[in-house]
């Protein structure tokens, strides 16, 4: 059977429907059953984009925790491409195994974390920490970070209870005659997996923690980026006969008021917390002073 299609991007609802028709509607004899199954895909995308609107809100980071991660496992109530439907309640409250990429775990490669389960907005999430002391687990944790909406995820489990022909026949009365394989009423699972393609409906990493050594080096290579555009600018000006435009200098003049302002502020926290035990922070001050020196140069 072919994977069911998702609707692209931009994409006009009956663009998908004929889309998905074309490729599905020769394994149905009852066309309408592909049309309803196409059309299901259609509204789940709706709903899910909403959620995801919401949710993206609703995720929270635990502060303490660098490569901390929350991730959709599981969208509830919807096909997916193995003909499950996965329903309320059907997970446990149970930790587990993030496996390595594309169940790797299962082969012997090391497991890159942990995770717990939580139930939310139709959606199964995995609330996880990635093993950032590990070469495999900070290489998960750098690909994730790189193109989290991009990356689906998948699980290992054993299926505990399912639900019966009548309540396959209830559901699919309830969802314009697409009709699933099985209906997961509960399932234990083993552990979650970052997948290139999933068997779930809209599953992505939806938020992902930086560390805090990621967050500072990317704000000291986007300052200095900058000056170094700046700089550029001026010495092509120069050369041309002219200065900087008055709407870029009063730009510079206001990062530079900031960044003596950050300068300021990192330089009385160093001197309350001598001996300086961060070397980082030491690194930033130094950074800034010369930064500074270069705007006032440039202006």
């Amino acid at each position: 059977m072919s994977p069911l299609p998702k609707p692209r991007d931009n994409e006009e609802e009956n663009d998908f429907i004929s889309r998905c028709m074309s490729v599905i509607a020769d394994e149905y004899e009852d066309n309408d059953q592909a049309l309803a199954i196409c059309g299901t895909q259609w509204r789940e995308r709706e709903k899910s984009m909403k959620e995801i609107e919401r949710k993206a809100i609703q995720v929270e980071l635990k502060e303490d925790k660098e490569g901390s991660f929350t991730a959709r496992i599981v969208t509830l109530d919807a096909i997916d491409k193995d003909g499950d439907v996965t329903i309320s309640k059907a997970f446990p409250n149970k930790k587990v195994l993030v496996s390595a990429y594309q169940h790797g775990s299962w082969q012997g490669a090391l497991p890159v974390g942990k995770a717990d389960f939580r139930e939310e907005d139709s959606s199964i999430l995995g609330l996880g920490e990635l093993n950032l002391k590990t070469i495999a687990g900070r290489e998960h944790y750098e690909t994730l970070k790189f193109a989290p909406e991009l990356i689906e995820w998948s699980y290992g489990f054993k299926v505990l209870q399912q639900g019966s022909d009548k309540e396959i026949d209830d559901w699919s009365k309830d969802h314009d005659g697409a009709r699933p394989a099985r209906i997961l009423k509960k399932v234990d699972p083993f552990e979650i997996s970052p997948v290139l393609l999933g068997a779930g409906v809209n599953t992505a990493t939806l938020a992902i923690k930086s560390t805090y050594t990621d967050q500072g080096e990317a704000v000291l290579a986007a300052v200095t980026e900058l000056v170094t555009r700046t700089k550029s600018l001026a010495d092509l000006r120069q050369k041309e006969g002219r200065v900087l435009s008055s709407a870029n200098r009063e730009r510079m003049k206001k990062l530079l008021t900031m960044l003596s302002g950050v300068a300021s502020d990192l330089k009385e926290l160093l001197d309350a917390t001598e001996p300086v035990d961060d070397e980082k922070l030491a690194q930033a001050v130094l950074l800034y002073t010369k930064i500074k020196r270069e705007l006032t140069e440039v202006l």
